[in-house]
């Protein structure tokens, strides 16, 4: 039987400066799991809660996220694997809904803005954050299927097969230069 994914409320766990860390294996996160080109690797998590004022006096609940590990991705270019290490240090400013999002033009650029309400799972937060650290290259496994399957087989050059099918120009110059000689 799975385990109940863990969640936490968001109002004791920062106002309280508690901590949740813990690690899960790329594969745990479904999210994640379609650009995984293998099942190897490690996600370690840290989150630590902190509440903050505005310049206002106005209360902003916080979770720095520290995700750190690595998996495998396929690379683009020759569809093998690759190695993903993950660094993600971020800092997560939690409104109650979507209603409380600031205008993207008045969010600091080193504090994003989530919509968590009450609480939130672990699990999820962790994975949104890697999602957002994935390079812009990752593909899903589906689409290397699709690009192997139609990739071609090792063929000879378009040129080559078109020299094959009539004489090279080379070819006609050297006859002709037999038939004069």
């Amino acid at each position: 039987m799975a385990s109940q994914p863990v969640s936490i409320l968001v109002e004791p766990f920062t106002r309280l400066k508690q901590t949740a860390s813990g690690d899960f294996s790329p594969g745990d996160l479904p999210r994640v799991r379609p650009f995984l080109a293998g099942s190897e690797g490690e996600i370690h998590f840290e989150l630590v809660g902190l509440e903050t004022k505005d310049a206002a006096g106005g209360r902003k609940q916080r979770v720095k996220c520290i995700i750190s590990g690595w998996f495998l991705l396929f690379d683009p270019e020759t569809l093998e694997p690759t190695q993903h290490v993950l660094s993600i240090l971020s800092s997560l400013v939690l409104v109650g809904d979507e209603s409380l999002l600031p205008p993207l033009e008045n969010e600091s650029p080193d504090e994003d803005y989530v919509a968590l309400g009450s609480e939130f799972i672990v699990a999820d937060l962790v994975e949104e954050e890697i999602l957002l650290d994935l390079p812009l290259w990752a593909i899903a496994i589906d689409d290397v299927k699709k690009a192997a399957a139609t990739k071609p087989a090792a063929t000879k050059p378009a040129d080559a097969v078109s020299r094959d099918k009539k004489p090279s120009a080379f070819a006609k110059l050297a006859a002709l230069k037999g038939k004069l000689s």
